[in-house]
């Protein structure tokens, strides 16, 4: 084999092989052109859709900030405020159930006192009304007895007209 044959051979494997390149390069080229109609496609439905939507979002958020601030102040005002009545309330019901408390111990000294007078006036009504029954029993005994000495002799008996302690319960 001489050297024009192998020249000539290697020439054409070199000249296959720029032709491969040269196709690689055409779909490299290709698929690259493609993807950016593709990419300019996709960036100008951002630029249309979304950066519009963003700078909505953006311009609600930066108009909401204050407004969410002062939610979140009036909220803590209103815990506070909640906490201190909260504290009033403890305070207020403590005092009402010591007060009842010691209502409830005044009600029951009322309570004795009471009974014990009611007890008095009963001892002092019986009194009342037994001592004067009393007396006009014994004056009653007395007439009858009189009367059956005058009568002759007789004694008339009569019973007892008022028992003496079983006249009140």
């Amino acid at each position: 084999m001489n050297e024009t044959t192998i020249l000539t051979a290697f020439v054409a494997v070199t000249s296959v092989a720029v032709v491969l390149q040269t196709l690689i390069l055409a779909g490299m080229y290709f698929s690259t052109r493609k993807l950016s109609q593709r990419m300019t496609a996709l960036s100008i439905k951002v630029e249309d859709e979304v950066l519009p939507l963003v700078a909505k979002v953006r311009v609600i958020v930066d108009e909401s900030a204050p407004k969410f601030q002062t939610v979140i102040s009036n909220l803590s005002e209103t815990s506070d405020l909640v906490r201190a009545q909260a504290g009033q309330i403890d305070e207020a019901v403590t005092e009402i159930v010591s007060i009842a408390r010691a209502q409830a111990g005044n009600a029951g000294v009322l309570a004795e006192r009471t009974m014990q007078r009611v007890d008095h006036v009963e001892e002092a009504l019986h009194h009342a009304v037994s001592s004067p029954m009393r007396h006009i029993s014994a004056l009653m005994e007395g007439v009858a007895a009189g009367v059956g000495e005058f009568l002759g002799g007789r004694k008339v008996r009569r019973a007892k007209a008022v028992p003496t302690d079983d006249m009140f319960i």
